[in-house]
């Protein structure tokens, strides 16, 4: 860690963490625990889940060691410091989503009692929010590491639950919420807003 200006991109991807683990925490205690009336996560689902828990293990290493620093790819200082607004954006938008579903969330893909179809807050525009915070926040990460294992892994990890998880989520939502949802998807991309 001998480069000053290095460790000035460690804090920041650390402050960029500790966000996003802050914004988690809080609204998980919110959440607590509600009756679940349905649930559709299985082995392959919550082997998703802790892939991209576990991917947060090398972010982590990078911001207090460097293990990894044959890893470092050479981005220019202005788009690292990119990376800061969009892992920062991820966190705001993260928020906005949890804030937006309030106890209609969970990290599992489940239905919870009188669970509601929301569409206001960021679900006006995409379905997916959330998934859309986490690409955001790989994004940043990669940038603002400027390695592609630390960033990379990351987002490998969120693509691979994304992928898992996104077809079975709809599936359930259709099978609840029906017409109302199919609605709602004609109106709305998954993870990038419809032009």
């Amino acid at each position: 860690m001998s480069n000053p200006s290095e460790v000035v991109f460690r804090v920041a991807v650390g402050m960029v963490v500790v966000t996003w683990f802050a914004v988690r925490g809080h609204f998980q205690k919110k959440v607590g625990s509600s009756k679940k009336i349905s649930s559709h996560h299985g082995r392959r689902e919550k082997r998703s889940y802790m892939l991209v828990s576990v991917s947060f293990l090398p972010i982590l290493l990078y911001v207090f060691t460097s293990p990894f620093s044959f890893a470092h790819i050479a981005i220019p200082s202005w788009l690292r410091w990119a990376g800061l607004i969009s892992g920062l954006s991820a966190s705001g938008l993260f928020a906005w989503t949890h804030f937006a579903l309030g106890k209609n969330w969970s990290g599992l893909l489940e239905i919870a009692k009188d669970h509601e179809l929301v569409t206001g807050g960021p679900y006006r525009f995409v379905r997916h929010p959330m998934y859309s915070a986490f690409f955001l926040m790989g994004i940043g990460v990669l940038l603002l590491s400027s390695n592609w294992l630390v960033g990379g892994l990351n987002l490998a990890a969120v693509t691979a639950m994304y992928l898992v998880r996104v077809a079975d989520e709809e599936a359930m939502m259709l099978g609840h919420f029906g017409q109302s949802y199919q609605t709602y998807m004609d109106h709305t991309g998954r993870v990038f807003p419809r032009l």
